[in-house]
């Protein structure tokens, strides 16, 4: 990923979770409820790819903030309308830490 990108996507991936996740809600979608978990997991993984990649940024920052955003839509959400989950942000975090794994793996990766 260029390093002129990682802020643009990470901006835009933001705004999508901020309205996905707190997009008010008359029931739970359907499917099983480990479903949500996965959702959570791969989102805040596509959230913290980009700044992982590029190495700009503390990757202990990176980490810090993508998980407070996740603890921070786990709070708001009884506001609209939506169901606060403790796993919910748990999901958050494992998804966090695996797109930091993976941008470490993609910046080694492209620098042999």
């Amino acid at each position: 990923m260029r390093n002129y990108l990682d802020i643009p996507v990470t901006v835009i991936v933001t705004l999508i979770l901020t309205v996905v996740l707190l997009w008010p809600l008359d029931q739970p979608p359907p499917g099983p409820e480990w479903a949500d978990k996965i959702a959570h997991f791969i989102a805040f993984a596509a959230l913290a790819f980009p700044l992982a990649c590029t190495g700009r940024f503390s990757l202990l920052a990176v980490f810090i903030l993508a998980s407070s955003f996740g603890g921070v839509i786990e709070l708001l959400q009884p506001n609209f309308s939506r169901d606060a989950d403790v796993n919910d942000w748990i999901a958050d975090i494992a998804g966090v830490l695996t797109g930091i794994f993976f941008g470490l793996v993609y910046r080694r990766h492209r620098m042999h």
